[in-house]
């Protein structure tokens, strides 16, 4: 008797500098392959923080449920969107562990995965391109730890070990964060990552000429400026996350000073076009490490035919 061959699962990552419209074509994507998407994001994980991190489309007409910790859009789910609040430390570990398990949930629901975003390093986690580091200290969590209140890592060390926090010298900042970080990475230790040894990842890479990418980058920025960004900022202010390191990060930080009276509007946006066209440059640097990736360039005609070819063929498997 044939021994029946294991199936291989597919799963497309949807990848590309910022407003190359990953999400959209994710949309057009799903609706065509029964799927659901899982955003690979640094910044959509984060509540309240949806304009200035492009969580929809802009220019869009499309209808918006927001759920716990996924989206509806277009009657697509999106895994992802605002799973900590802004003062929450969320490391690509915690991405990998949480799109790793949703990633066999939809396989199991015979349904097709895609992961849309641009953030590298989330994704080379997400598929073991790069594996955690559980020895050396994690200059990332140290980093964004100080810049949290003394209040804030009593609460985090609380929900963490609570055994430790009593012991410990609440009023110790240093001690506080030395704490915290090694919870942390104890957590890392004792739990491995489910990788999923029975899919095969397909990369498809949105690019194009870099006038290309800076032009469609500052058009979102100019959209973003004037349809609801500067009320989003205040919110997260009135919301107490003034000092949360999110708030400090792209595009945020610049509105925050504008708010701030630091800087004039003109002069607000143009920095944040300039911000943004760095780092298009970094995620670009980060995606040529690897050449596993397809791209598609966006300012062809007919590129998302392409896509759509490809994606059938692997889905017939004749790729």
């Amino acid at each position: 008797m044939k021994k029946k061959e294991k199936r291989t699962n597919k799963i497309f990552i949807i990848l590309g500098s910022t407003s190359t419209g990953k999400t959209s074509l994710g949309l057009e994507l799903c609706k065509q392959f029964n799927g659901e998407i899982i955003s690979a994001d640094s910044r959509q994980v984060i509540k309240y923080m949806d304009i200035g991190t492009g969580k929809v489309p802009v220019d869009s007409n499309i209808s918006v449920e927001k759920k716990d910790k996924y989206w509806i859009l277009d009657g697509i789910k999106i895994w992802g969107y605002d799973l900590v609040n802004p003062n929450q430390y969320f490391s690509s570990y915690d991405f990998a562990k949480f799109a790793l398990k949703k990633s066999r949930e939809i396989i199991d629901l015979e349904k097709n995965v895609f992961i849309v975003g641009g953030t590298g390093f989330y994704i080379d986690m997400f598929t073991g391109r790069v594996k955690p580091s559980n020895v050396k200290p994690d200059l990332e969590i140290r980093k964004y730890l100080e810049r949290l209140t003394p209040e804030d890592l009593q609460k985090k060390l609380f929900d963490l070990n609570p055994v430790v926090f009593e012991k410990i010298d609440k009023e110790n900042k240093v001690r506080l964060i030395r704490a915290v970080e090694k919870e942390i990475n104890q957590e890392k230790k004792s739990n491995k990552l489910p990788y999923l040894d029975d899919c095969e990842f397909i990369f498809i890479g949105l690019s194009g000429p870099r006038e290309v990418l800076y032009k469609n980058s500052d058009t979102w920025v100019d959209k973003i400026w004037e349809n609801g960004l500067i009320d989003e900022v205040r919110g997260l202010i009135e919301r107490s996350y003034t000092n949360s390191p999110k708030l400090h990060g792209l595009v945020y930080k610049t509105v925050l000073s504008y708010v701030s009276g630091e800087i004039k509007k003109e002069d607000a946006i143009q920095r944040t076009k300039y911000d943004v066209h760095a780092y298009i440059r970094r995620q670009l640097t980060w995606f040529k490490r690897n050449k596993d990736i397809k791209w598609v360039d966006i300012s062809k005609d007919g590129y998302k035919e392409i896509i759509y070819n490809s994606i059938e063929r692997v889905l017939k498997g004749n790729f």
